[in-house]
This record gives C-alpha cells, sequence and structure tokens, in this order.
C-alpha cells in the first residue's frame, strides 16, 4: 500500500464510514417505525428486522468466499453497492410483510458484504493499530449522529414515511464513493492452506470470542428494533427520540476519538468485561426508568461502552485471533455472528416477547444476557489475553 497516498485513501476511507453509517441512522432508529407507519404489527415488525439481520449471518461469509473471484476486495465492494442500490429502489412498491422481506432481504444481503471489506481495507492502512483505527471509524459515528438529528426534525415536519427516499440517495452516494477509492487499497489477500480456517474456528479463543459477541449484539436486538417505537410510547416526540440516539452516539464518538490514550489502562479482556457490565446496567435502565428523560440520557452515554470500546477491542481481537491469509473471513465471521445472527435472534426474541412481557420486560433480559457475555469474557478470555497483550507490548 506504499504506492498510494496515507491522507487520501484514509479521506476516503472515512467518508465511507461516514456515508454507511448515516444509512444506518436511518435504520436503527426509524426503521421500525417506518413499518410501523405501513401498519405492521410487533411480531411482524420482529420478523423483519431478524430477516434482515440474518442476511448479516450469510452474506459476509458467503461474500468473503466469493471473493477469490474477485480481482480484490474494492471490485467486490463496487458490484455489492451497485446491487444493494438497485434491490432498494424497489421498497417503495411493497406492501405486505412478505413484499417487505423480500426486498429487506435482497438488499441486506448486497450490503452487508460492504462493511467487512472496508474494515479489512482500514486496519491494513492503520498497520492494526487500533488507535489509528479509531480515528477514522469516528467519522462513521459521526455521521449517524447528524442523520439521526436531521431525521428526527425532518419527521417533525414529514410523515416517516419519506424515510426510504433518503435512505436511496445515501445508498447512491456510498455507491459512487466507492469508485473513487484508488484501485490498489485492498490488495488481493494471500490464499491460506484448505481447511486453516475451520481449523481455526476450532479453537477454544475464537469461539469463546464468538459467543461473547453473540450475546452482546441478542442484547442490543430491542434496542435497534425497537428503542425509537419504545420511546414514542412513553409520549418522547420524534424529535427527542432523534436527540437520544445521538446522545448516545456522541459518547461513542468521544470514545473512538480518545481510545487510544485510554486503551492502555486495561488489559484487552478487562475492557470487555467493564463495557459489558456498562451495557447490562444500560438495558435495565433503559427497561425500568424510561419515564425519566435525564436517567435516560445517562443509559444512552453508555453506548461508549455498549459498542465504541466492544468494537475497536473486538477488531483487535479478531487481527490477533486470525493470520494474515484469512484477515478477510476473520472480519466476515465477526460481522456474521455479531451483527448478523447476534442481532436477529436479539430481534426476533424482542418482537416475540414485546407483548406477552412489555418493553420494560424485555429490556431487563437484554440485561441478563449482557451480564452473561461479561461472565464469558472474564472466565473464557483469559489465555488469550495474556497473548494479545504480549504482542501488543513488542511493537
Amino acid at each position: 500500500m506504499s504506492n498510494i497516498a496515507p491522507t487520501y485513501l484514509t479521506r476516503r476511507l472515512a467518508t465511507f464510514y461516514a456515508l454507511y453509517f448515516a444509512l444506518l441512522g436511518c435504520i436503527a432508529p426509524y426503521w421500525g417505525l417506518f413499518l410501523q407507519h405501513k401498519h405492521f404489527n410487533p411480531e411482524q415488525i420482529g420478523l423483519l428486522m431478524g430477516a434482515f439481520g440474518l442476511m448479516r449471518v450469510v452474506a459476509p461469509n458467503l461474500w468473503a468466499y466469493w471473493g477469490r473471484y474477485f480481482r480484490s476486495p474494492l471490485q467486490m465492494v463496487r458490484t455489492s453497492a451497485v446491487l444493494t442500490l438497485l434491490c432498494f429502489a424497489f421498497i417503495g412498491m411493497v406492501d405486505t410483510p412478505l413484499g417487505m422481506g423480500v426486498v429487506m432481504m435482497l438488499y441486506g444481503f448486497f450490503w452487508a458484504a460492504m462493511l467487512p471489506q472496508y474494515e479489512l481495507m482500514t486496519m491494513q492502512a492503520c498497520a492494526n493499530e487500533v488507535g489509528a483505527y479509531s480515528r477514522i471509524r469516528v467519522w462513521g459515528s459521526l455521521g449517524f449522529v447528524v442523520t439521526v438529528l436531521a431525521a428526527g426534525a425532518l419527521f417533525e415536519q414529514v410523515s416517516v414515511g419519506w424515510l426510504p427516499l433518503l435512505m436511496v440517495v445515501l445508498i447512491a452516494v456510498i455507491t459512487l464513493n466507492s469508485f473513487r477509492l484508488p484501485d490498489g487499497a485492498a490488495p488481493k489477500a494471500v490464499s491460506p492452506a484448505p481447511g486453516a480456517f475451520w481449523q481455526l474456528l476450532r479453537s477454544r479463543p475464537v469461539q469463546v470470542f464468538i459467543l461473547m459477541t453473540i450475546l452482546l449484539q441478542v442484547s442490543h436486538g430491542p434496542y435497534y428494533t425497537f428503542f425509537s417505537i419504545y420511546l414514542q410510547q412513553q409520549g418522547y416526540p420524534s424529535s427527542l427520540i432523534g436527540v437520544l440516539w445521538s446522545v448516545g452516539v456522541s459518547a461513542e464518538v468521544l470514545l473512538f476519538w480518545t481510545f487510544q490514550r485510554l486503551v492502555h489502562w486495561c488489559s484487552w479482556r478487562l475492557w470487555c468485561v467493564i463495557s459489558l457490565i456498562i451495557t447490562a446496567i444500560r438495558w435495565w435502565l433503559v427497561g425500568t426508568v424510561a419515564d425519566v428523560w435525564w436517567l435516560l440520557l445517562l443509559a444512552q452515554l453508555g453506548h461508549a461502552f455498549s459498542f465504541a470500546v466492544m468494537h475497536a477491542v473486538s477488531m483487535r481481537y479478531v487481527q490477533q485471533l486470525f493470520p494474515p491469509a484469512l484477515q478477510s473471513r476473520g472480519q466476515a465471521l465477526y460481522a456474521s455472528v455479531g451483527f448478523g445472527l447476534g442481532g436477529a435472534l436479539g430481534a426476533f426474541l424482542s418482537g416475540w416477547l414485546w407483548q406477552p412481557l412489555g418493553g420494560a420486560g424485555v429490556f431487563m433480559g437484554a440485561g441478563v444476557l449482557a451480564l452473561a457475555g461479561a461472565l464469558v469474557a472474564w472466565y473464557g478470555l483469559r489465555d488469550s489475553d495474556s497473548v494479545l497483550m504480549s504482542a501488543e507490548n513488542k511493537k
């Protein structure tokens, strides 16, 4: 990558993160409200969001496997971006749960292919330094915050039914940005030995890391699927809902920006345990005091640990647990089992339990899952943590 100007490359990567998470800023806070606007009930919303999440299980791994048929990861990114745009263009033509599910799964399948490849390019550009990665990744958080606030204000004035149009524009700009990246940004990875990936999956550190990631993301299921609906039921207007989402991501931005100076305070395992305990407290607060706005605000600050710390540390675990020839597969696995399988299970479970338990009960259950993740991290990551910190100290 020495033939690529670092500043130019990091700008293009930062632009992708800003745009990609701006799109997520449309989906996470407002897509559930859009589905409610389309008169889908909580079970249907949970199923639709779960089906969308399942694409994040299947797609990253399939695309990583198909990577051998592309000239480079960048060609894969450009192909998936164009196909995402084409598929999402049909969203305004469907009104039934089946039709909506088909379109969401199709565009989700192609959309899920992009992030693992960009994560790989970014970590390569940063020479696997978590601090440098965080400085680029922070632009995704900023894109999310700006979009959530702007969309919240917009939907105070117009119907949330305009959401798909906003998303189409963002997908189109993401596609254009992918063609502005230099072709040498992501050289083709060396082919690993046959069966090396599956052998690695049988190792205890990888299995523990996967289990911890799944528990974390299942606990986020009610948040990404029903948080806005839950707040609406509590009487919060769309603009304030947007503010509460943006407060969480603003805390994430601050943590990403300063993590390079904080990272040596704790071991990687201890960062995971602290973050998961804070996540559990966060969900319990959401479940019990959602009518007290300042306590809800405090709970949202926990997103700095629920997402920013956990994601930055997880990226480092992926880099350590998977050798260079398997980096693309490792990124795909992290995205698919965490944000995919974990997110899908969380959406399915929260949709299924929302009416019998109520929002408070579902968020309390999410807190229990996060606490279980903390126990898994504490007892299961001990050996891998010592190896990881040893590698860090040699730099």
